[in-house]
């Protein structure tokens, strides 16, 4: 009988976790920036994370939690988060900065420091999914600058010929031709 009620007691705890698991969102998708929803200073992520163009924004959301955030001019320098961890994320041309990000609700809140700036970030979608709101706060000793960025779900991206960096054909490496 003992065991029966402890076998109860996990079961209960267990059905209780895995919903709180389940609510957590994915960021995955293409995301264009709502202009006239958002309001930003140039540069709109800390130490210029995205370039001059922050117009389209490319997000991989991993099953372990790391979500890996391209822009789509400046794919090279894409920045990734895993809450839990502390991560270097390229800001400026040459720079890192060491970021930890962690879960609030449904909410990723990533802050970090590099010499005199400091920075947060809380990212989080709508309900239904559709709309990424990036609200970033860089603290630098000239100020403190607010940034507000409002994402729509793109349809897929389609065909790799068709992307910014479109991909490239190598017949030669075809292996349906052996």
């Amino acid at each position: 009988m003992k065991h029966l009620v402890t076998i109860t007691v996990i079961l209960c705890l267990l059905s209780v976790a895995v919903p709180v698991r389940a609510q957590r969102p994915d960021f995955s998708g293409m995301w264009t920036l709502d202009r006239e929803a958002s309001e930003f200073n140039p540069p709109a992520f800390s130490g210029g994370r995205g370039g001059a163009d922050i117009g389209r924004l490319f997000i991989t959301h991993a099953k372990n939690g790391t979500l890996v955030i391209g822009a789509e001019t400046n794919a090279s320098k894409a920045w990734s988060y895993t809450p839990g961890r502390e991560l270097s994320i390229p800001v400026g041309r040459d720079t890192t900065m060491m970021v930890a990000s962690r879960w609030e609700g449904t909410q990723i809140v990533v802050e970090g420091r590099q010499g005199d700036m400091q920075m947060r970030e809380v990212m989080s979608l709508s309900l239904n999914a559709e709309t990424l709101t990036i609200e970033v706060t860089t603290t630098t000793p000239e100020g403190q600058t607010m940034n507000r960025l409002v994402y729509t779900k793109d349809l897929p991206v389609g065909p790799c010929e068709d992307w910014a960096m479109p991909c490239k054909d190598f017949p030669e490496h075809d292996v349906r031709r052996y």
